[in-house]
């Protein structure tokens, strides 16, 4: 049974077990020589802890369990959104990265031939073979898997078919899992009338005369592509679209990152808006030689 101890040199109370009455030693506290007493009836018994009853200790438990579920939950929710909202952002810088990359590629090749690549190859009888990314590839440091295609040939040509199972990283879309398939493109030109590549041709960056960071030159979108493989010369048509981007997917731009759409303008800056961005300002950032001016916050 413990009693408690008085060290009379520094007041220190001690827990001491009664087999150790009537001993002598050295206080824990201070070093002081002391001698225990002989423990008997008169001396100070520790109070022995009061029981609690079983139902306050069940009461107590289901408390502790119930605040530290709430507080798992919790942690998990806000935990869950923020690694959605890291990811999300991620793959917009990502996208924004890639988008840049091509851009300079088309700007390169608009440098070295006057004007951006058409957006398909085509023979004596007009007829597309090849996509324009097939064409920028040597632009993009990839003349080895340009030097596999045949330009002449179509994109399911086997010799091109089996060239087209390569795809570029800079092709694919940061979040995999929204593309249609493993070879397909993430990335589109915008094509029609009143664009960078009317029915008539592509433009060149000198033929384009509203401000070239307002003038979109690449985006994000999700064309139905039929082969599912990035050489099928297939693009976003300007004539379809109304600019509500995120009401018709595979029509509109977009479809691959929450809430907007990432693009490049054709001064090579990545840039990205919301899917609430008005209509008339989104074909105003399509058409190159539209006259329109836009605010200077339209983009970030």
């Amino acid at each position: 049974m413990p009693y408690l101890f008085t060290c009379p040199h520094c007041q220190t109370k001690t827990q001491v077990e009664d087999r150790y009455s009537g001993q002598s030693g050295q206080c824990v506290t201070c070093g002081g020589e002391i001698q225990l007493p002989h423990f008997s009836v008169g001396s100070t018994e520790l109070p022995a802890p009061r029981k609690k009853s079983k139902l306050g200790w069940i009461v107590a438990s289901l408390v502790t369990v119930i605040l530290v579920g709430s507080l798992l939950f919790a942690v998990i929710r806000v935990g869950g959104q923020t690694m959605t909202r890291l990811t999300s952002n991620r793959n917009m810088t990502s996208s924004i990265s890639n988008l840049e990359k091509i851009a300079d590629a088309l700007n390169a090749y608009a440098a070295d031939h006057g004007t951006y690549p058409p957006t398909a190859t085509r023979d004596a009888t007009n007829t597309k073979l090849l996509s324009w990314r097939v064409l920028i590839l040597p632009y993009l440091g990839e003349e080895d898997l340009y030097n596999q295609f045949d330009l002449n040939a179509a994109w399911d040509d086997q010799n091109n078919m089996q060239a087209g199972y390569n795809i570029p990283d800079v092709y694919r879309h940061p979040d995999s899992n929204r593309n249609t398939t493993f070879y397909e493109s993430a990335y589109y030109l915008i094509a029609g009338n009143g664009t960078l590549f009317p029915n008539t041709g592509p433009l060149g960056p000198d033929q384009v005369t509203d401000d070239p960071s307002q003038t979109i030159l690449v985006i994000e979108g999700t064309p139905r592509v039929p082969s599912g493989i990035w050489t099928e010369p297939v693009d976003l048509d300007f004539t379809k679209m109304q600019g509500k981007l995120g009401s018709n997917p595979g029509v509109e731009p977009g479809g691959l990152l929450e809430n907007g759409v990432a693009f490049a303008t054709v001064d090579g800056r990545g840039h990205f808006v919301e899917n609430s961005i008005e209509p008339i300002k989104f074909q105003s950032l399509v058409t190159p030689r539209g006259g329109e001016r836009l605010p200077d916050d339209t983009l970030d």
